[in-house]
């Protein structure tokens, strides 16, 4: 009963949120394309450590004049090297192989708060799909995964330079749930 409701309120944050985003009414013609690279490096639950690199492409879906922020769409590409070198200690409470790289694709949506003219920050939540269930020692539970991000950026005309925070678990859907997090830095140019 637990999965269903917690799936349940992850769809409804996922697929209805665009009503607090500006409704369908919003102005889409001020619509902006980025895509974005980023590189970064993260860790599970055991120390166990890997390198990321993101390809992602952003969508600006809509303004909320009464609370003024942005709603965005990210869809990414994740490529997860494994580099893990667990000591004696950690590699014997790890939870899963420690050699194991991946490969992910996500689905964002983001709620962005400009403080200035250029900076801002980002708040998302998405999904994501893996194709192993485990990385860095840590056991993710299963091969889909909630994404979380939290992001302090800084936006000129044409280029945007993000440093996020993310977070993958599987929200307690499973038993297994050491989750993972990496600290990336994406550029990403406007199209």
């Amino acid at each position: 009963m637990i999965k269903i409701k917690n799936l349940f309120i992850l769809s409804i944050l996922l697929f209805t949120t665009h009503i607090f985003a500006g409704g369908i009414e919003s102005n889409k013609g001020n619509s902006k394309y980025f895509i974005g690279i980023g590189a970064g490096e993260g860790g599970g639950a055991y120390g166990g450590s890997f390198n990321a690199l993101r390809i992602s492409y952003q969508t600006h879906l809509s303004h909320n004049s009464r609370y003024d922020f942005d709603y965005l769409s990210d869809i990414g590409l994740n490529f997860w090297k494994d580099d893990s070198r667990l000591n004696a200690l950690n590699s014997t409470y790890a939870t899963s192989s420690l050699d194991s790289s991946n490969l992910s694709i996500s689905y964002s949506r983001i709620i962005r708060k400009y403080t200035t003219q250029h900076t801002f920050l980002d708040l998302g939540l998405g999904l994501s799909i893996h194709n192993n269930d485990s990385m860095g020692g840590a056991d993710l539970g299963s091969y889909y995964q909630i994404e979380s991000r939290l992001g302090v950026g800084y936006e000129r005309e044409t280029y945007r330079s993000v440093l996020n925070l993310f977070h993958y678990s599987n929200g307690g859907l499973e038993s297994k749930n050491d989750g993972v997090d990496i600290l990336m830095l994406s550029i990403s140019k406007y199209f």
